[in-house]
């Protein structure tokens, strides 16, 4: 498989619109089961922000941090359908109180992550009421935790986990989606779930999607941009795609798109959809920043996700190179720090969150140097859409569809959440085609 012009051909089963996660993965699973499919993608590379750069021999993403949230979920799952590589981290989850730094190994010990008793005997409080058949509880996460919990730290401790998780605030998620969320968090964990790394870092995972797209003789473009989807009689009928100075249209029986929600309803070419583009564009995307810190040691001492309740900005710290050194240059390490984006001044959330890696690691100074910074926000978000507020991944329109981080089904999140949507899609299109 070349990623370049495609074949003469002017039709296929599959098109695909966009290479991020959600795109290469639905290009993979179909072409696995006998599909002909095309990838185009706008961007000279593929994984969208799901892959890596490589800069001074550290693996920098260009959004997700090298992990994927638990080792026994889809998106897991599929890694090792397809044979790709991975680690489970030793850590659950290490919260930083003060001078003090509790962690566990699994879930059932998340009540040792705090520090007080009356805050275990809250989170307890917590956890009955999300494990309970669920009531209508019409207030956001912060409005339930202020008004039926009343614990400081414990609060501390969720506010963390949802601007790591979510990249949210708590006033910005409802109390019912984030009691699916931490529902299915425990369960997992309970069931010895934990956290994994693969092995080569985002990109290890997008190039085990290519190396399968190719063998079951499927292709992917590059610097290919979908311009239209094309729609006749409420059926969809292929995409006309734009490709250095030529523009083709090309025909298949299915679309699945990668672009987001809003570009996805911008490019369809017969029905007007003003309204849904309206209230699609007056939400809010999430937004954050990662910090990516070189360092001469071992500043966590494991390989799972470091909360940081400590700290003002900074809600989470992770450190993949516990598990795959290669992802920085030899006897070096790489930290990966997010945080949510509290106002329009970049520049200074990110000297912000700098001091706040000050404030983590005393020794900041003497075994760490800032690599580089991104913000994540407008056309190239943390999440297209706010967690709870993600769009079907079916359309109005018949046979085209939508993967990624805007049509996550509910209560999944990141990655898993894509890959539910991705297997939702897929045996939607493999029924149509027994059909």
């Amino acid at each position: 498989m070349s990623i370049g012009m495609p074949d003469k051909r002017d039709s296929y089963d599959v098109i695909v619109a966009g290479a991020g996660i959600g795109g290469l993965l639905s290009a993979a699973m179909l072409s696995k089961r006998g599909f002909s499919v095309i990838v185009f993608e706008r961007l000279s590379f593929i994984g969208g922000r799901f892959t890596s750069f490589n800069f001074q021999g550290y693996e920098i993403p260009s959004g997700a941090v090298h992990m994927i949230p638990n080792s026994r979920g889809l998106f897991t799952k599929t890694l090792r359908e397809f044979g790709i590589d991975y680690k489970k981290t030793d850590v659950w989850v290490e919260c930083i109180w003060g001078n003090h730094r509790r962690s566990c190994r699994h879930a059932a010990g998340i009540f040792n992550t705090l520090e007080s008793t009356s805050a275990r005997w809250a989170l307890a409080k917590v956890i009955f009421e999300v494990m309970r058949p669920q009531k209508n509880v019409e207030t956001s996460f912060e409005g339930y935790l202020k008004s039926e919990i009343g614990n400081d730290e414990l609060y501390r401790f969720f506010e963390v986990l949802t601007n790591f998780s979510l990249s949210l605030s708590m006033e910005d998620i409802p109390a019912k989606t984030m009691f699916k969320i931490i529902r299915d968090m425990l369960l997992q964990g309970l069931m010895g779930d934990n956290r994994v790394i693969p092995i080569g870092g985002c990109k290890g995972v997008i190039k085990g999607l290519k190396e399968v797209i190719s063998a079951h003789n499927g292709k992917i473009v590059t610097n290919a941009e979908v311009r239209k989807i094309l729609v006749h009689e409420g059926k969809v009928d292929g995409v006309a795609v734009k490709m250095g100075r030529e523009c083709r249209e090309l025909k298949s029986r299915y679309v699945v798109s990668n672009l987001g929600p809003i570009k996805t309803y911008d490019k369809m070419d017969e029905v007007d959809y003003s309204g849904v583009l309206s209230k699609l564009r007056g939400k809010k995307p999430p937004a954050g920043i990662t910090i990516s810190v070189a360092a001469s040691k071992d500043m966590l001492g494991h390989s799972g996700i470091t909360l940081t309740p400590i700290s003002e900005h900074v809600c989470g710290i992770v450190q993949p190179t516990a598990i795959d050194p290669s992802l920085a240059p030899e006897g070096k390490h790489l930290l990966l720090t997010h945080q949510i984006l509290k106002s329009r001044n970049i520049k200074n959330e990110i000297e912000l969150g700098i001091a706040d890696l000050h404030r983590i690691f005393p020794d900041f100074d003497e075994h760490c140097e800032i690599l580089c910074t991104h913000s994540f926000h407008s056309d190239w978000p943390v999440n297209y859409l706010t967690q709870g507020e993600d769009l079907p991944n079916r359309t109005q329109i018949e046979n085209l569809f939508m993967v990624g981080d805007g049509n996550k089904p509910p209560a999944h999140i990141m990655t898993e959440g894509i890959a539910h949507g991705v297997k939702q899609v897929v045996d939607a299109i493999c029924a149509s085609r027994i059909r």
